[in-house]
């Protein structure tokens, strides 16, 4: 790698990093209390633009693709044209760089996306209803141990808006536009051609800190 490549290359992972930790509050608590949630996955494909606020950082728009047949969902990140890519079903999640031709892998990602679809007996407090995006959603306060925050969902499972605060941080996402589409399943997979690059575990957590 060139000299001047280096430096880019961790601008973009930094990026990609601090999108991974805004756009979390993005994914459903999947593991609920099913005797007291109400449908936390979309039951059909669907294709949400949600712009996405966190404490000292400007409003940023993220788009999310879900495939409810495959359970895999993609969180675009527009401005550094990057993706990230999670399959609930076997807790794997990876980065792509398209810039660098590359998609990242780091044990700090699959145990991000485990954590954020592992959330068990959380509990969900009904707070009245809202019409956001146009479309009518029930809002709710969500506790569990490791997180609290508020969602309003659609009673087929869109989040239209989620708030959520951990031991690292707090953001909060509120949908622009929903569209519900079939979301092509070559959209939701690494690009065959592109790089593998595993990074060793901790250095998405030392690009956050960063």
């Amino acid at each position: 790698m060139t000299t001047w490549q280096r430096p880019r290359r961790m601008a973009l992972l930094r990026a990609a990093a601090r999108a991974l930790l805004i756009g979390g509050v993005l994914l459903p608590l999947r593991h609920a209390d099913a005797a007291m949630a109400p449908r936390v996955l979309p039951e059909s494909d669907v294709k949400v633009q949600y712009t996405v606020t966190a404490p000292g950082r400007s409003p940023h728009d993220y788009a999310l693709s879900f495939s409810a047949e495959s359970e895999r969902l993609r969180i675009d990140d527009p401005e550094h044209g990057i993706w990230f890519l999670v399959d609930l079903r076997d807790d794997s999640a990876a980065l792509v760089v398209p810039q660098l031709h590359v998609v990242v892998t780091e044990p700090d990602l699959a145990n991000l996306a485990a954590l954020l679809q592992s959330v068990r007996e959380a509990r969900f407090t009904p707070l009245g209803e809202a019409t956001i995006a146009g479309l009518r959603c029930t809002r709710y306060l969500v506790h569990s141990e490791q997180a609290t925050g508020t969602a309003c969902l659609t009673r087929g499972g869109i989040a239209l808006a989620v708030s959520g605060q951990d031991a690292h941080g707090s953001a909060q996402a509120v949908a622009d536009s929903v569209t519900e589409a079939r979301v092509p399943p070559d959209s939701l997979t690494p690009p065959p051609d592109f790089s593998n690059i595993p990074l060793p575990k901790g250095v998405i957590s030392a690009l956050l800190r960063g």
